[in-house]
């Protein structure tokens, strides 16, 4: 029993905050005047960052509710929605809501300038092992008979959702985050989150990357938009600085401040934390579904380091 109590004490505390976050962010509490008005938007966001900090489905969620009678009390929930109204509020509200919602993660800290550094991470999109891919797909041609014998045996290539989250490298809270389907190089990725993290409206200090954003735009535009330092270290050491191309490139090949650089270490701490608080799998099947599951799942942890 007390550490129900706790619980219910922790997500009131959580849903404090959460209620806060959205009216800093201007989410109106209903989506239109003739809304039936059994639901707030408020209510919405704050059940769906506890369902995924409880790593439940819809269902099981909504089943586990009315133990939590102390925080159903503060929501002010007469009654409890069904699972299938929380799915399609999902399905309803727009991701660029969220992303206002999570840049205002740092309104209740005292930092003025940040240290903002990014490091993608993957999570898995789906529940089913890659051999159980490879034998419903055999039963498939099976089924079929268009060829005899097993399907040629070929590498599987594992597909990831790749999340690059800004995070406030102090306090560890995450202020933006950016998806894609895509592998490959991660420099490409950058503008589009910093973008989000310029929506916090506080001024950027210093960004450590590690060496996979390498480029001389992401340095421009450290430098020249947001108005902030960027350590970045050049790849191929072995090149000298003449033949180097781009101007703070070669002024990282000359040298940089590694005790600021290894702040960015701290991206890592934050993937690893996430995922060990949240898991790693994406249960959505729709890829907009598990954008804003992410989304949702950040909202609740930088909740956790403020």
């Amino acid at each position: 029993m007390k550490e129900e109590v706790k619980d219910e004490t922790q997500y009131i505390k959580y849903s404090k905050r959460i209620i806060e976050l959205c009216k800093r962010a201007g989410v109106k509490k209903y989506n239109s005047k003739f809304s039936n008005k059994l639901y707030d938007n408020y209510q919405h966001i704050t059940l769906q960052c506890i369902r995924q900090y409880e790593q439940k489905g819809y269902e099981r969620f909504i089943k586990d509710l009315p133990d939590k009678s102390k925080f159903l009390e503060f929501l002010g929930l007469e009654s409890i929605p069904h699972y299938t109204a929380m799915h399609k509020f999902t399905k309803r509200i727009r991701g660029t809501i969220l992303d206002l919602v999570l840049a205002m993660a740092l309104s209740r800290t005292g930092i003025k300038k940040i240290i903002g550094g990014v490091d993608g991470t993957g999570n898995k999109p789906n529940r089913a092992s890659v051999y159980y891919v490879y034998r419903s797909e055999y039963f498939k041609r099976k089924n079929k008979k268009t060829r005899r014998g097993r399907p040629k045996k070929k590498r599987k290539v594992q597909r990831f959702i790749k999340v690059f989250p800004f995070v406030e490298l102090r306090k560890q809270i995450p202020i933006a985050v950016g998806l894609s389907r895509r592998s490959g190089n991660e420099s490409p990725y950058f503008k589009p989150v910093a973008k989000k993290a310029m929506k916090c409206g506080k001024p950027f200090k210093e960004v450590p990357l590690d060496m996979g954003y390498d480029a001389e735009h992401v340095h421009e535009f450290i430098r020249e938009e947001m108005n902030a330092l960027s350590i970045i270290p050049a790849r191929n050491e072995n090149v000298p600085v003449w033949k180097t191309q781009g101007r703070y490139r070669k002024q990282m090949k000359r040298g940089y401040s590694k005790k600021k650089y290894h702040q960015r270490s701290k991206n890592e701490t934050v993937n690893y934390v996430i995922k060990q608080l949240m898991g790693e799998m994406v249960y959505a099947l729709d890829w907009r579904m598990q954008n804003k599951e992410l989304l949702f799942r950040y909202i609740m942890l930088s909740l956790i380091h403020i």
